[in-house]
């Protein structure tokens, strides 16, 4: 059945069998649904932290491999056929057609990464709804403040923060900040390390607005001594615990004492964030040095409790379920990538098909030659733009070449080699023109303002990503007109 379909579509569509598009079509397609199958199970989430499902790495690295061999392959089979070398009459957009196709092939094959993050992002998302996540986020978040939660920065001493007089590149000396050892919360102050002035965990699922004014609310229960609300939050955790077969010692109402000290909220013992018996094995409380701040960790060091709950596969758990619902299923800059990879790769592929493997290759050769050159002219003239304008010379002295050679039509020449460069370059020249005017509206720095932005570079540097996405349109635009210019010029005698 598949050979009858291959026959009809050659009598009928030469173009689409030459370039086998339909069954690399299906390949591609199969391979798309590999992958999200392979995301899919990547996105397992083992709460109780005893597996790791993590196969990122391995299955990029299988899928390159596989991509390459397939390409291989199917090169191989579009090669050996070419209608252009044998003078077949094409019709005027056929040898757009033909890129358009290698296109979705080369896309279709390379963005397999793409289907892996759906899969996995969609796994992640299916454990809990987004309000559900977002409770049980919060109680995590919360309950932080009463396990071994960061304190907040209290005011700045002014009288004590000296300025020193250590210049940095020369230019400008720097203030050493300094805190002050007290905070004041409704009128009262508290010590900088009283669990009043604790912060919690955050979650990309709880705003900073929202996080700020659930802490408030535990602050109030606190000073208000409402012991019933703050044993129902701890009661709350405890059932999470338990819940995902975590490890714990903790009940509420030991929880409860160990770190209750009511009005101050001062002497109370930190509960151990991880399983009891790591801290033997991986020397905890020493690997936490790099983690808090050097007040902030003398302050705990040697003030932790017999009493540990595993926090720490909770909040990574919990953070990955968090980060899976508020993030997109698809990053538009991630789709973006892909698609621009896929045409120059589709480009590298086209180019051949329409020039010659003798020619693509010595066009190589030419390229690295002029990279070589102009990196070494770059040592004596000591400018970031002087490789872009060279560049930018290079590829209008090539192209007003090559339309010289397309009017007069007197013999393609050197034409061949000049056309795979610019079938390469084309896709560059406006990034390259964009990036050339940011550097000329880079920031400067002022030994009294610092860093001065221009509006202009300042708005150019937030709308790269608009930048690329038209160039891509241009690039598919332009590539109707060029593909057209090509089969007129593959009418020209060698000589």
């Amino acid at each position: 059945m598949f050979k009858n379909i291959q026959k009809k579509i050659l009598l009928k569509y030469p173009s689409i069998w030459n370039t086998k598009f339909v069954p690399m079509l299906f390949i591609g397609i199969l391979f798309q649904i590999l992958y999200f199958g392979i995301g899919y199970l990547n996105g397992s989430i083992d709460f109780t932290g005893k597996k790791s499902y993590d196969i990122e790495i391995t299955a990029i690295m299988f899928g390159v491999l596989l991509v390459a061999l397939i390409l291989i392959i199917w090169l191989f089979y579009y090669f050996k056929n070419n209608a252009l070398k044998s003078f077949y009459n094409k019709s005027k957009n056929a040898l757009f057609y033909e890129w358009f196709q290698i296109f979705v092939i080369c896309f279709l094959l390379v963005s397999f990464y793409l289907p892996f993050k759906i899969g996995e992002h969609l796994h992640e998302r299916s454990y809990f709804s987004k309000e559900d996540a977002t409770k049980r986020c919060k109680t995590i978040s919360l309950a932080d403040l009463f396990i071994d939660g960061y304190f907040d920065n209290t005011e700045v001493d002014s009288l004590n923060s000296i300025l020193k007089d250590t210049i940095i590149e020369g230019e400008y000396q720097y203030r050493k900040i300094i805190y002050k050892d007290s905070m004041e919360f409704e009128g009262k102050k508290y010590f900088q390390f009283s669990i009043i002035n604790r912060k919690s965990h955050d979650f990309s699922l709880i705003s900073r607005e929202e996080d700020s004014l659930n802490v408030l609310q535990v602050k109030n229960w606190l000073i208000a001594d409402n012991k019933n609300e703050i044993k129902s939050l701890m009661n709350n955790y405890l059932q999470l615990v338990n819940e995902h077969q975590l490890k714990t010692n903790l009940t509420t109402e030991k929880w409860f004492n160990e770190v209750y000290k009511y009005p101050n909220f001062t002497a109370f013992s930190y509960i151990k964030p991880y399983f009891k018996e790591y801290e033997a094995e991986n020397n905890y409380v020493t690997s936490v040095v790099d983690i808090y701040e050097s007040d902030d960790y003398n302050e705990r060091n040697n003030k932790y409790s017999n009493y540990f709950v595993q926090q720490d596969i909770l909040k990574s758990k919990y953070y990955i379920v968090s980060r899976a619902i508020t993030n997109p299923l698809l990053e538009y800059e991630l789709l973006l990538t892909f698609l621009c990879s896929a045409l120059g790769l589709s480009l590298l592929v086209f180019s051949f098909k329409v020039t010659s493997g003798k020619s693509w290759l010595i066009a190589i050769v030419t390229v690295g030659v002029l990279n070589i050159l102009f990196g070494i002219f770059m040592l004596f003239i000591h400018s970031d733009l002087t490789y872009f304008y060279m560049v930018l010379v290079t590829f209008t002295i090539f192209k007003i070449y090559f339309f010289r050679i397309y009017i007069k039509k007197r013999g393609i020449g050197f034409s061949k080699v000049i056309l795979n460069i610019l079938l390469w370059s084309f896709p560059f020249m406006i990034p390259l023109i964009y990036f050339m005017i940011m550097q000329h509206f880079r920031p400067f720095y002022n030994i009294h303002d610092k860093y001065t932005y221009n509006p202009i570079y300042t708005w150019m540097n937030e709308n790269i990503t608009n930048m690329i996405s038209l160039n891509f349109l241009f690039c598919v635009i332009a590539l109707f007109f060029i593909s057209r210019i090509i089969r007129n010029w593959k009418g020209i005698a060698d000589e």
